[in-house]
């Protein structure tokens, strides 16, 4: 029970982040899909939290940051994590 409230909350933050970046980058969809080496309609299915995604598309994407913008993600995870009541996993 404990690993899908996990799933749902990484859901929930990974496609509001990936989306970010995208608009932030000027991206379209298909572009960012692209680098981040999966189907456009995959990564439309992730952006809207319908699907979770891959560790390998996780790695992918922080390759894609800067270094201090991957360290405020894993922070931000981190925030997310405990703000939940999840001190366990932090």
């Amino acid at each position: 029970m404990l690993r899908q409230q996990y799933k749902s909350l990484m859901r929930r933050f990974f496609s509001r982040e990936i989306r970010k970046y995208r608009i932030q980058w000027k991206l379209t969809q298909e572009q960012l899909s692209e680098r981040l080496c999966m189907a456009p309609r995959s990564y439309a299915d992730l952006e809207r939290g319908i699907s979770d995604c891959s560790g390998l598309t996780v790695i992918l994407f922080l390759v894609l940051l800067k270094d201090e913008e991957a360290l405020r993600l894993i922070q931000e995870v981190r925030k997310e994590l405990k703000g939940a009541g999840r001190h366990d996993a932090a």
